[in-house]
């Protein structure tokens, strides 16, 4: 403690603060996995023994229920006192939730949450955030033994230390971790202290029986917490050696070897017996992953690079069900940081490679060895299970630290560190600041309720009853263009109009022909307002992203339908939608255009411009055969751009004439079969459409003239056609000529 600085005190106390509002900003059960990691708190609180796990009817703790027990052990002391059986109440599932889906907007709160988890704080909610504010503290001195390994490693550089120490103690997602239910709370600390234990011991040349004693203790109790602290044990195997090694010392190394061992297989070897008897398995993996699933198929080196994106950023940021993100800049941010630290051992090596076989140079190298260990069993873990989460390197993160301080301090003489700390620091201490008031707390806002007459005019009314208890009384949308892979917005104005125990699901489907290619299901509120909980004449304003998929074809008009169902389990029952007379609704609430991502470029065999009444133009058209026989189809591909938006709706028509004034064969034809009507058309986009004329079986043999044109569908109006000299007579365009033989 007396080689702690003010400036490093100061770190500590920011940590601490920081800690508690992220623990506070945070709705209970929303951080990484709380909602399985608290259940086996309370069972063991409930004086009901360890988990034991069955695949087959996993419990509350899911997965967790795997893990190492020296965690929730220690927070079971500290919330033993406390009734929590409202622990079922408290996890009413958002059964629509985005978890893993930090792109979907709304729905990003896997926990339905109530006025029973606001101040002051009872049963359950107040275990949970007890626990947060001991994991708070559990993760200080991960922030403080961080700077404790970096005075091991240079001795005279505090501003190095402190800066380190910084580097954690102002990670979002290490402040988000800490304010959580997570054993990641109590591996942490634990690696580190062992960390600095091993540093200290390389650069002593020895270890104190002292120091032995307190590393198999923290060996241990590592190993007690979390798998990954067991990793520990090989790292202090390989350091030991070394340290005998150098001074022959190999009767001690036994000695080193056998304390070790003892301390651990005492402290946690009970743990790996009972997974082997229960399980078939010391580690108990073969159990936690059949009950967290394994991954379908083996990811290739390709798969496993696309996921090191959400590995990157969820060491500095992904919150909630890693379905949270801030802005880009965020991580443009830390991705500049880690790259200018990491490639600043470059200008470090080239200006002091005469003391690469120092000391100094083999501590640095226990730190990458320990950073490298940990990334090999997460990869290892990735591999089996969706797992690709950065927090999972944290029991490495004063050794991240270390490593990063030290490159970017590579990049600048000594004279210019301490303000370039200051500032750099600032920075982080404001982001890491701004995150849970900027990111965190917005994903959970609840929607604010309004009153009738705050219902813009703007919105298309509308007085749809589902269920006798919510009404539909308007909607809008913002926009009436959408592409495939994107997302189309809807607008809906919701009312309680009679109180409810039932929680309807709302649905709205985007519908191509009878094809639904987007559909959104959710409590209203994007989740956060379950119809039980809204107040009976209260408004609710809820905007809905409907993703289209990436194949749907395009162009065509969209349907929006809406719905709503009672969700039970997994068996949904339709409602009855009435208007306010009882009378059965409609559901459609409008269209949306669905454009091709770009203009094509089509090659047209026989390019020919008209034009339609300034409103549409015919680029040319394809024809394959010139040759057909009495009952065959003609088949014509035409390529249409509209000039101008078309307030009208026309047809096609298709005709083919002799001698005689009367078509002798005709095709009338919606654009797109009806899929993509003249009103919907893009200008300037051009369009390839495909139609068939059947021949009548007796038509007699000769050249006939093809004729195309429109009319519209309300009057039969045909547009005025200009086009080449000799190629336009009726208003319509002759395209070419044909023979049947």
């Amino acid at each position: 403690m007396k080689r702690t600085t003010p400036a490093m005190a100061g770190v500590l106390v920011l940590f601490l603060a920081l800690g508690v509002i992220y623990s506070l900003v945070t709705p209970v059960f929303e951080a990484s996995d709380e909602l399985w990691h608290y259940p086996v708190v309370k069972h063991i609180a409930d004086g009901s023994g360890l988990p034991v796990q069955d695949p087959a009817s996993p419990a509350m703790w899911n997965q967790e229920g795997s893990q190492p027990p020296l965690y929730y052990a220690l927070a079971a002391l500290v919330t033993a006192w406390i009734d929590t059986d409202d622990l079922g109440e408290r996890l009413w599932y958002n059964p629509h939730a985005n978890v893993g889906k930090p792109l979907a907007p709304g729905n990003k709160n896997m926990i339905v949450h109530t006025d029973r988890e606001a101040f002051p704080w009872r049963g359950t909610t107040l275990a949970v955030h007890l626990i947060r504010w001991l994991s708070v503290l559990l993760q200080a001195f991960t922030v403080w033994l961080t700077y404790l390994i970096a005075r091991e490693v240079a001795p005279g550089r505090r501003d190095l230390a402190t800066a380190a120490a910084a580097l954690v103690a102002f990670n979002p997602m290490f402040l988000f971790i800490s304010g959580s239910v997570n054993n990641d709370n109590l591996v942490a600390p634990l690696a580190a202290f062992a960390l600095w234990l091993l540093v200290r011991t390389l650069r002593q040349g020895w270890i104190t029986p002292v120091q032995l004693v307190a590393l198999g203790v923290t060996l241990g109790l590592a190993a007690l917490t979390k798998l990954s602290g067991a990793l520990l044990m090989p790292l202090a195997a390989v350091v030991l050696t070394i340290v005998a090694a150098r001074k022959r010392a190999w009767r001690a190394w036994v000695v080193f070897g056998a304390v070790l061992g003892l301390l651990v297989a005492a402290i946690a070897g009970w743990w790996y017996v009972r997974n082997w008897q229960l399980y078939g398995d010391p580690t108990g993996l073969n159990v936690m992953l059949a009950i967290a699933g394994r991954r379908p198929a083996p990811l290739s080196p390709g798969d496993l690079l696309a996921e090191f994106q959400g590995f990157r950023m969820s060491y500095w940021g992904v919150f909630g069900g890693f379905n949270v993100t801030g802005s880009v800049w965020l991580y443009r941010l830390y991705d500049a940081l880690s790259l200018i630290g990491l490639a600043g051992w470059i200008p470090l090596v080239l200006r002091y490679r005469e003391r690469l076989r120092t000391m100094q140079a083999s501590l640095v190298a226990l730190l990458v060895a320990w950073t490298a260990l940990v990334f090999v069993f997460l990869v290892r873990w990735t591999l089996q299970t969706a797992a690709s989460q950065g927090r999972l390197l944290f029991p490495a993160i004063g050794a991240v630290a270390v490593v990063l301080s030290y490159g970017l301090a590579g990049w600048l003489p000594q004279r210019w560190h301490a303000p370039a700390w200051a500032g750099a620091g600032g920075v982080l201490l404001a982001t890491a600041a701004a995150v849970p008031l900027l990111v965190i707390a917005p994903a959970y806002a609840r929607p604010p309720l309004l009153r009738v007459d705050q219902v813009p005019a703007t919105a298309i009314p509308l007085d749809l009853v589902f269920d006798g208890s919510l009404r539909l009384l308007g909607y809008e949308l913002p926009q009436d263009t959408v592409h495939p892979g994107e997302t189309a917005p809807v607008t809906l104005y919701w009312q309680s109009v009679a109180p409810t125990q039932e929680n309807l699901v709302v649905f709205i489907h985007a519908v191509e022909r009878s094809s639904t290619i987007g559909q959104v299901d959710s409590y209203p509120g994007l989740g956060a307002w379950p119809t039980s909980l809204l107040p009976t004449g209260a408004v609710l304003k809820d905007t809905y992203h409907i993703p289209i998929v990436e194949t749907a074809t395009a162009p065509a008009v969209l349907r929006l339908d809406v719905g709503s169902y009672r969700f039970s389990g997994s068996d949904p029952s339709g409602l009855e939608l009435v208007d306010s007379n009882g009378l059965d609704a409609g559901s459609s609430l409008g269209t949306v255009r669905l454009l091709p991502l770009g203009s094509p470029d089509y090659a047209i065999a026989n390019p020919m411009r008209f034009d339609f009444g300034e409103q549409v133009a015919l680029l040319g058209y394809d024809l394959p055969s010139v040759v057909v026989r009495p009952g065959q189809d003609l088949a014509l591909t035409l390529y249409w751009e509209a000039q101008t938006r078309i307030t009208d709706e026309y047809q096609v028509f298709v005709h083919l004439l002799g001698a005689e004034p009367q078509p002798a064969a005709q095709g009338d034809q919606a654009p797109f079969e009806g899929a993509w009507p003249t009103w919907a058309w893009e200008p300037g986009m051009a369009l390839r459409d495909k139609y068939r004329v059947s021949l009548p079986s007796a038509l007699a043999p000769g050249l006939y003239e093809l004729r195309v044109g429109l009319y519209r569908t309300s009057d039969g109006w045909r547009p005025p056609v200009v086009g080449p000299e000799g190629r336009v007579r009726d208003d319509s365009a002759i395209i070419g000529r044909v023979e049947v033989r």
